[in-house]
């Protein structure tokens, strides 16, 4: 089994190496820094992206992609979050929770 060293270190890791995000909103593709890195207080990570479409218009968000370092992919999302005459905004968040199971 795992020590709760290794599970913390296994966070370190994730947490470390997610480097920028790729957000596709109104078919176009652009890639965002991470706004915000946390651990929840149940000891998930969390990622935060702040998506700001243009002013004014209605945006759809498409899709939602994380890469590490290495500009490899590392999680991908497909969404349909409509967003109805914008002023400013999404705060959109990635959660990843690390345990181990017996099987």
């Amino acid at each position: 089994m795992l020590t709760q060293q290794a599970i913390e270190d296994f966070k370190n890791f994730l947490d470390m190496n997610i480097a920028y995000a790729k957000v596709t909103v109104n078919g176009q593709e652009k890639q965002l820094v991470i706004h915000r890195r946390e651990r929840l207080k149940d000891g998930r990570v969390a990622v935060y992206l702040n998506i700001t479409p243009q002013l004014g218009t209605t945006a759809t968000i498409q899709r939602v992609q994380l890469y590490n370092k290495n500009k490899q992919l590392w999680a991908d999302k497909t969404e349909r979050i409509v967003l109805s005459d914008v002023q400013e905004g999404a705060l959109y968040r990635f959660v990843f929770r690390i345990t181990e199971q017996e099987v």
